[in-house]
């Protein structure tokens, strides 16, 4: 097996793989956009890296120990500049943050967490850059946790509406089929009750009761509680088959996936 492994590589390729590793192991400046990509840092073993994050990632409580580096459309590129970032990595595409770590001479990471496999993917990615990284225990709880809960759902599914925006005005955002949340559903067995276009679908209070799910779950970031409720009913809905999920998670695909999942199922319970 050894003389097998010796043939497979040319001298070019291990003197590219040395200068690779040498590379990574001075990527000790890393700058961070996106709560979600902040969070699977921290749960990867790769937190010591970073340098700065995004101003709307405060899990975990460490991150206000970092640089805050603006925010997606506002990045503080002088502030990156002068923490000496070794690389960037940006949910999304940020043409700015490209530009910058071109003059810098850095990597410029992006990715998505639109869906569960995205999340899967970032987590790919990471582990692929770092050797330290690792989210096999992260992967692998989750997916315990959905084939648990699809035995649970499987007798009864329901058809679940998730609010991921609601106000008192009428204005109600849905989470849409190319969403994580259609992926986590799913894989509880259950089924999203939304319009079949768009992530996610502006609705009219006509729209809810046309699609008429069995249960409606209302994301609340702010833990505003009984507030989110009011504002339901003041759309003149009926409220007998809904909750309200607080947390300053419920809106990010990142660590705390676990915490989500379980609170979505002991909505529906």
């Amino acid at each position: 097996m050894t003389l097998i492994f010796l043939t497979g590589c040319s001298k070019e390729n291990s003197a590219a793989q040395a200068v690779q590793s040498e590379s990574l192991e001075s990527d000790t400046a890393v700058i961070v956009f996106g709560p979600s990509l902040t969070e699977m840092f921290y749960i990867s073993g790769t937190w010591d890296r970073l340098a700065g994050v995004d101003r709307f990632s405060i899990w975990p409580s460490q991150a206000s120990e970092l640089a805050v580096i603006g925010d997606f459309l506002a990045p503080s590129l002088e502030m990156i500049t002068a923490l000496g970032a070794t690389s960037i990595h940006v949910v999304g595409r940020n043409q700015s943050l490209l530009d910058l770590a071109e003059r810098l001479d850095i990597p410029c990471y992006q990715y998505s967490f639109d869906r569960l496999d995205d999340v899967y993917e970032s987590c790919n990615r990471i582990e692929n850059l770092y050797q330290e990284a690792d989210f096999t225990g992260f992967r692998d709880e989750i997916e315990v946790t959905l084939d648990s809960l699809s035995v649970l759902f499987s007798y009864d599914p329901p058809e679940v509406m998730i609010v991921v925006y609601l106000k008192g005005d009428g204005a109600i955002s849905l989470a849409g089929m190319d969403t994580f949340y259609f992926d986590i559903l799913q894989g509880m067995g259950c089924a999203l009750a939304a319009p079949e276009a768009g992530s996610y679908p502006a609705v009219s209070v006509e729209g809810i009761l046309a699609i008429a799910p069995d249960r409606v779950i209302i994301l609340d970031p702010y833990n505003t509680g009984e507030t989110a409720l009011d504002a339901w009913r003041s759309n003149g809905l009926d409220d007998s088959n809904v909750t309200v999920l607080s947390g300053d998670h419920v809106l990010i695909p990142g660590a705390r996936l676990q915490e989500l999942i379980i609170g979505i199922a002991q909505c529906l319970n």
